[in-house]
């Protein structure tokens, strides 16, 4: 059995639409949506690993009747905590308690389950007797059999393995046999492998929910894209999942799945995405995927199209241990692959344009210019 998670769009019609796949789909079952709130009402606000700008607005009486209706529909819904970085606010009294009263409010709406990436807020749920079900976020990078025993320790429950090791099976394997049931991986993410800047992203992101006036406040995002642009291979070395390649990972006794997307998921089309993951198929775009469906979406204007059907075989070689030396420059793997799944020239141009774009139009350099 496989068992997805998918960003909540807070539309109690979208919730009718996944508990029919899950009436019709023996071997999959969507078991719970996540988000957070956006209008914190009498609390502060408390930041995740995505700014409050691009999610969908939702305040705590919201929240309330779409967590009532969704396990009416048997679909649980997890509340994302997982700020990479609160000012060191949870280690004050003042934060703790700020902590305490948000959490109880959590609770008595019916949420059952969190997703959070502190050591520290995980001790502090644990503490406050909060019978909460947690998840670790992706953003404690658990890429290690080590790591994962340590959140074990701590009481977690499930896992988000770090993207930057989803094709390594051996360490999978290894988290798996310390761990058991629970080892989540994210199948559509949008990050490199390997990214210099995701750490940094992070805590940009934990912090973008505060009053941000200046125009270089989408640094991460446009250097994500820029580097992305330099080299054809690169849309290959995102650290995405194909639907068709789920089976390598249930080999292996990996059973949870987690869709991202937060941004997209309010003018996407979340479900389809389910679906095509359900049915471990898609004849399309695979950037469609990573950006659930979403046409409007300005990452998907600046990659180039990608065959989906293309890429059958791509991940194999990866399951034999040490395959991928993670050193690009002595390797043309991913471009034998990019040249059968990516229009090469259409995607050259796209690039210099992108190259060309970001020299006068990058926000962060001409505040520098204007410094100096």
């Amino acid at each position: 059995m496989k068992y997805f998670s998918i960003p909540a769009d807070f539309i109690n019609d979208t919730i009718d639409k996944y508990n029919e796949l899950n009436n019709i789909y023996e071997d999959s079952k969507l078991i719970e949506t996540y988000g957070q709130l956006t209008d914190f009402g009498e609390f502060n606000k408390i930041g995740s690993g995505r700014s409050l700008r691009i999610l969908p607005q939702v305040d705590m009486k919201e929240l309330e009747k779409y967590v009532k209706y969704s396990l009416d529909k048997k679909i649980k819904f997890n509340y994302t905590l997982n700020s990479s970085c609160m000012g060191n606010n949870e280690l004050s009294k003042s934060g703790m308690n700020q902590l305490y009263n948000f959490l109880k409010e959590l609770s008595n709406i019916g949420v059952t389950s969190l997703t959070v990436a502190m050591p520290s807020v995980i001790e502090l749920i644990n503490t406050f007797g909060f019978d909460f079900k947690i998840k670790t976020s992706a953003i404690c990078q658990v890429s290690s059999a080590n790591k994962a025993l340590f959140y074990k320790k701590l009481g977690v429950e499930r896992v988000v393995i770090d993207e930057d090791i989803s094709r390594k099976f051996d360490s999978i394997k290894e988290i798996s046999s310390v761990f058991g049931d629970g080892v989540e991986v994210i199948v559509n993410s949008l990050c490199m492998k390997n990214c210099a800047y995701k750490m940094f992203h992070y805590n940009h992101e934990s912090h973008n929910h505060e009053e941000i006036s200046n125009k270089a406040s989408g640094y991460y995002y446009n250097r994500c894209i820029y580097q992305i642009s330099k080299d054809i291979r690169n849309p290959l070395k995102l650290n995405w999942i194909r639907p068709e390649d789920l089976k390598h990972y249930t080999n292996i006794g990996v059973n949870y799945f987690k869709i991202q997307g937060r941004q997209s998921v309010h003018k996407g089309n979340p479900v389809e995405t389910l679906k095509c993951y359900f049915e471990e198929n898609y004849n399309g775009n695979l950037i469609d995927l990573f950006t659930l469906f979403r046409k409007d979406n300005n990452y998907e204007s600046n990659l180039p199209y990608i065959d989906n059907k293309s890429l059958n075989g791509f991940l194999e070689p990866f399951l034999n241990k040490n395959f991928c030396k993670e050193n690009c420059s002595s390797c043309d793997y991913c471009l034998k692959y990019a040249e059968k799944a990516i229009n090469i020239a259409q995607a050259e141009d796209l690039n210099r344009q992108i190259q060309e774009h970001h020299k006068i139009s990058d926000s962060y350099i001409n505040m520098l210019k204007e410094v100096y």
